[in-house]
């Protein structure tokens, strides 16, 4: 399984986008931010498909973005198309 590369982007409204390359093994029904640990968990819309934990820690700038953000949109490429996709998910506020 290749390695995904995530970056996290503020949008003009005040919301926030999720970036992926590869594209994301499933379609996502919802983000998980859990506030303590700062990490994003993917919960994907097949319940066969187990969520996906992102194993990075936001800093403190990225954090105060995401606990403040209006929702989130995803953006992911089909590596062989080249060809970006997106779509909007909630997201989800875990903790203090």
């Amino acid at each position: 399984m290749e390695m995904m590369n995530v970056e996290v982007g503020k949008l003009p409204d005040g919301s926030i986008v999720l970036a992926a390359n590869p594209e994301f093994p499933d379609l996502i029904k919802r983000v998980e931010y859990y506030r303590d640990q700062r990490l994003f968990m993917l919960i994907y819309d097949d319940i066969e498909h187990e969520g996906e934990l992102m194993h990075y820690e936001m800093q403190d700038d990225v954090d105060k973005v995401v606990r403040t953000a209006a929702g989130l949109t995803l953006v992911a490429c089909k590596p062989k198309a080249l060809a970006p996709y997106g779509y909007k998910v909630p997201l989800v506020q875990v903790g203090i």
